[in-house]
C-alpha cells in the first residue's frame, strides 16, 4: 500500500505540488488509462476524417498558401472537429479514469486495473452525461462569443459587430473563469461522491462556496503549463512544432499522431488538480479529515456524526476501561469567617445590621435558614504546636515565623 497525503485543509502551492507528485507517481496507470481511453478514439477519428475530407491537400502544391482557421475550408473543419473530438473524449472516457486512480492513490490505496474498470463502468453514465454537458457550456459560450462578431460583420453590420465584439470578447475569459470556479468539480463528483448526474452541479457548486477564485486560478495555472483539451499550453510546444515540421514536409497524418500522442502524456496532470482540490474542500467544509482519523480508531461514522451534532455529549470509544460514574473524594472546605469580620480587621467602617433600609425580613417557607452543621462533623479544632527557640534556621537566615 501507498503511503497517503495527509488530510488537510490546503494552500494554493499544496495543490499543485501535490497534483505533480500524484502525477509522477502514477505515471504509467495513468498514461495507460488515457492511451487506451482517450489516445485511441482520437488517433480513429484523426485517420477517417483525414481520409474523408483531404484537409492537406494544400501541402502537395507548393504555390498554395496554409489556409486559415477561421475561414469555411476543409482544413478548418479537420482542426476544429479535432479540438472538440478531444475535449468530448477527454471529459468523458479520459477524465473517470484519472479520478478514479489519483483519488484513491491520495487516500493511500493502489488500485488495480480491474479495479479501475469496474468503478468507471459503474458511474460512467453520470460521468459521461455530466461532461457532455459540462462541454456543450464551455463550447457554446465560446462559440458564441467568437462567432456573432463575425456574423453580423457578414451581415453589412460592422458598427454593431465592432461593438458587439468588444463587449462579448472582453466578458468571455471572466465568465468563463467564474463558470470554472464555481462548476469545476461536477465532473469529478459523480465518480468521487457516487453522486447523480442531477446533483453533480449542485455539489459543485456547495464545495466551491467562498473558494471558486482558487479553483479558477488552478485551471489557469494548469492551462498555461500543460494545456488543456483542444487548448496548447507551454510543454505542448514540442508537439506543435514536431506536428508542423512532419505536415510541411509530406507527412501531416504522422504529424497528428506525434502531436496527439505528446498531448496524452500531458493531459492527466490537467485533471489531477481537481481531485486534489476536492479533497481539500471536503476537509474544510465537512471535516473529512477529522472522519477519517476516527474510522482509522475504529469510530463508528454514525456515531460520529450524532456527536457531531450534540458537541456537549462526550463520546467514549469502544473498549474503553475507564469508570465514568466514579465518585470524587470528599474534600473539607474551610471555614468562612462572616464578612463584617474582614471588613472590621481590614479597617472598613462596618455599617449596622439592616443598613439604612433596615433589616431584610425572609418570606415565609421560601428563604430557609442555612442547615446548622454540628461541629463534630468537622473535628477539633486543629491545635498550633509551641514555639521552639531551638529551631534551625532557614536558608536566608531568617529564622522560623513566630505564632
Amino acid at each position: 500500500m501507498r503511503k497517503a497525503f495527509d488530510l488537510r485543509p490546503l494552500v494554493f502551492s499544496d495543490v499543485l505540488g501535490r497534483s505533480f507528485s500524484l502525477y509522477t507517481s502514477n505515471f504509467v496507470p495513468l498514461l495507460r488509462w488515457f492511451a487506451i481511453f482517450w489516445l485511441v478514439p482520437m488517433l480513429a477519428t484523426a485517420v477517417l476524417f483525414y481520409f474523408a475530407l483531404d484537409p492537406y491537400d494544400w501541402v502537395a502544391h507548393r504555390h498554395l498558401e496554409k489556409p486559415s482557421l477561421v475561414e469555411p475550408n476543409r482544413y478548418a473543419a479537420y482542426h476544429w472537429l479535432l479540438s472538440l473530438a478531444a475535449v468530448l473524449f477527454a471529459f468523458t472516457t479520459g477524465a473517470a479514469g484519472i479520478y478514479f486512480v489519483a483519488a484513491r492513490t491520495y487516500v493511500g490505496d493502489n488500485p488495480g486495473f480491474g479495479d479501475l474498470m469496474r468503478a468507471v463502468q459503474k458511474r460512467f453514465g453520470h460521468v459521461a452525461g455530466v461532461g457532455f454537458l459540462h462541454v456543450l457550456v464551455i463550447a457554446g459560450w465560446t462559440l458564441f462569443c467568437w462567432a456573432s462578431p463575425f456574423l453580423l460583420w457578414e451581415g453589412d453590420e460592422e458598427g454593431m459587430a465592432i461593438l458587439v465584439g468588444f463587449v462579448l470578447w472582453c466578458a468571455w475569459l471572466p465568465v468563463l473563469l467564474w463558470y470554472l470556479g464555481t462548476w469545476g468539480l461536477n465532473t469529478a463528483v459523480p465518480l468521487l461522491d457516487d453522486a447523480e448526474a442531477t446533483e453533480a452541479f449542485g455539489r459543485s457548486r456547495f464545495l466551491t462556496k467562498g473558494f471558486r477564485m482558487r479553483l479558477a486560478g488552478v485551471f489557469v495555472l494548469v492551462t498555461l503549463a500543460v494545456g488543456a483539451p483542444g487548448i496548447p499550453g507551454l510543454l505542448t510546444v514540442p508537439g506543435l512544432i514536431a506536428t508542423s515540421m512532419l505536415g510541411d514536409n509530406g507527412y501531416p497524418l504522422i504529424g497528428q499522431i506525434v502531436g496527439l500522442a505528446w498531448d496524452a502524456v500531458l493531459l492527466p496532470l490537467f485533471f489531477i488538480p481537481v481531485v486534489v482540490y476536492y479533497f481539500d474542500m471536503r476537509c474544510r467544509k465537512e471535516s473529512y479529515d477529522l472522519t477519517v482519523m476516527a474510522l482509522n480508531f475504529g469510530i463508528n461514522e454514525q456515531e460520529l456524526a450524532r456527536y457531531r451534532f450534540n458537541p456537549g455529549v462526550g463520546y467514549f470509544p469502544e473498549g474503553w476501561k475507564g469508570n465514568r460514574s466514579r465518585a470524587r473524594a470528599h474534600v473539607r472546605m474551610p471555614l468562612q469567617r462572616a464578612p463584617q469580620q474582614r471588613q472590621a480587621q481590614m479597617g472598613v467602617s462596618v455599617p449596622p445590621p439592616g443598613g439604612q433600609w433596615g433589616a431584610a425580613q425572609p418570606l415565609p417557607g421560601q428563604w430557609a435558614p442555612p442547615p446548622q452543621i454540628p461541629s463534630s462533623q468537622w473535628g477539633p479544632p486543629m491545635q498550633l504546636p509551641p514555639h521552639n527557640p531551638n529551631a534551625p534556621r532557614f536558608p536566608n537566615g531568617r529564622g522560623p515565623a513566630r505564632p
